[in-house]
């Protein structure tokens, strides 16, 4: 199947707006034609992937901590406002064992995260996998985000 139906499908079961495929469309006519110019011939674009769910996983060995949430992507641009506050569901104790370690999640570009995910476009499914000694509960913390 050529790229350009499978954007139209993408469009058509409502993974994408229609001006995301425009530009997807247009992404792919000058890529198409800047690999023709240069090497002659038509160059496929990278995979499009299919991602259903954004999820959200904080553990603890001792149970004291567990949070799962499974965000469908559909939902992404309505809460993408509150994606950069991910960092209030981990431990504040945590969260500075992370920032001791030189893992600063407040740096993460979760919009441009989320873009990527909606255009499948995400080259690795796994976005955040940290773990990090809890002291107040004794506890090795497991934060893990990803797209499935």
């Amino acid at each position: 199947m050529s790229e350009q139906l499978k954007i139209l499908e993408m469009i058509q079961n409502g993974q994408i707006s229609a001006a995301e495929g425009m530009e997807l469309l247009d992404a792919l006519k000058t890529t198409g034609e800047t690999a023709s110019t240069y090497t002659g011939a038509n160059q496929s674009s990278p995979a499009i992937r299919n991602y259903k769910f954004l999820k959200i996983k904080v553990t603890s060995d001792n149970k004291s901590v567990n949070v799962n949430v499974n965000i469908p992507i559909r939902l992404l641009t309505t809460i993408g406002e509150i994606a950069g506050k991910v960092t209030a569901y981990i431990p504040a104790d945590a969260r500075t064992q992370m920032e001791a370690k030189g893992v600063d999640i407040t740096s993460i570009d979760f919009g441009k995260i989320i873009e990527e995910v909606l255009n499948g476009t995400l080259d690795d499914p796994n976005i955040v996998d940290v773990e990090s000694w809890d002291e107040e509960h004794k506890a090795t913390v497991k934060v893990r985000i990803y797209v499935e």
